[in-house]
C-alpha cells in the first residue's frame, strides 16, 4: 500500500494494523523518505519499507545505493512511464542492482490512473525474471487487463509473483470463479509441460490493497470472495496473505495472520 506522510495517515494505520494484527509493505515516494524510514523503524512488527525510485531518474543508481543504505528492504511502486517497456536494456542495471542487494521489487502493470499501459505488460517482467533468477519480483494488478499473460509469466518463472489489487476484484465481484480460468495449473503438476519447481496457482498470487488504511476489511472480503469461489486451500491462502514475502524478506511471522 501507499504511504501518505501526515500525522492523520500514520495513526490511522497503525490503530487499523494493530487491531488486525497486520503488516503492510510500504511503498514511501522519494520526498518522503526521511520520514517514511523513520516511521518504519519506530514500527518493525507493522511495516516494511520499500522505496519508489523513479526508474527514469537520471540518479537512479544513487538512489538505489541511498534508499538501501537508509534500510529500504524492496523497491516500489515503479513504473515504466518514459516510453521504454520494462525489459528495455536501459533498465538492466537496475535489476542487476536489486538482485545483488536481494531487494525485492514491485513493478506496476497494466493501466494506470492517466489512461496508458503499453510499456507496463506482464511479459516484459517475464523477460527480466528469466534473465535475474535470483530476483524476487511481486508486480502489482495481475496485469490488469492482461490476466492470461500474467498467469503464464508466473507459471513459468518461480520468482514471480503477482498481487490481485486494484480495480479486478471490484470489476469481478459478480464472478469471483472468473481467476481459476488463468490460474489453472495446480491439478497439473508433475505433468507434461509444467516446470519441475511450479507451484500451486494461487501461491503466486499476494493479497495487497492499493487503498488506505481504512480500506483493509473491504479489500479482505473481496479477496476472501475470490478465495472462496476458486475453492483455495487454507494453506494456499497463508501464503498469499503473507507467509510467501515473509519468507522473501526473513520476517519471523509468529503471532501474525
Amino acid at each position: 500500500m501507499h504511504y501518505d506522510a501526515t500525522d492523520e495517515w500514520e495513526k490511522s494505520f497503525l490503530e487499523i494494523y494493530v487491531r488486525h494484527n497486520a503488516m503492510a509493505c510500504l511503498l514511501i515516494p522519494m520526498s518522503d523518505l526521511e520520514r517514511g524510514i523513520a516511521f518504519a523503524k519506530s514500527h518493525p512488527d507493522r511495516v516494511i519499507p520499500y522505496a519508489e525510485i523513479d526508474i527514469d531518474s537520471p540518479t537512479v543508481v544513487e538512489d538505489i545505493n541511498k534508499v538501501y543504505s537508509m534500510g529500504f528492504r524492496g523497491l516500489g511502486e515503479l513504473f515504466a512511464k518514459g516510453r521504454k517497456n520494462y525489459n528495455d536494456p536501459k533498465y538492466d542495471t537496475i535489476w542487476a542492482m536489486a538482485e545483488r542487494l536481494k531487494m525485492p521489487v514491485a513493478p506496476h502493470t497494466g493501466i494506470l490512473a492517466d489512461g496508458s499501459m503499453s510499456t507496463m505488460r506482464p511479459a516484459f517482467l517475464a523477460d527480466i525474471a528469466s534473465r535475474h533468477p535470483n530476483l524476487f519480483i511481486h508486480a502489482a494488478h495481475f496485469g490488469n487487463p492482461w490476466y492470461e499473460e500474467a498467469a503464464e509469466a508466473t507459471r513459468r518463472n518461480k520468482n514471480l509473483y503477482f498481487d490481485l489489487s486494484g480495480s479486478s476484484l471490484i470489476k469481478k465481484e459478480n464472478d469471483p470463479g472468473y481467476w481459476n480460468q488463468w490460474l489453472w495449473w495446480t491439478d497439473m503438476l508433475g505433468k507434461a509441460h509444467i516446470p519441475k519447481d511450479a507451484v500451486p496457482a494461487w501461491e503466486k498470487i499476494l493479497f495487497a490493497t492499493d487503498e488506505g488504511p481504512d480500506a483493509l476489511e473491504e479489500n479482505i472480503r473481496r479477496f476472501n470472495k475470490a478465495l472462496d469461489a476458486c475453492n483455495v486451500s487454507e494453506e494456499t491462502r497463508a501464503k498469499c496473505y503473507g507467509l510467501t514475502i515473509a519468507k522473501v524478506l526473513g520476517i519471523n511471522t509468529g503471532g501474525i495472520n
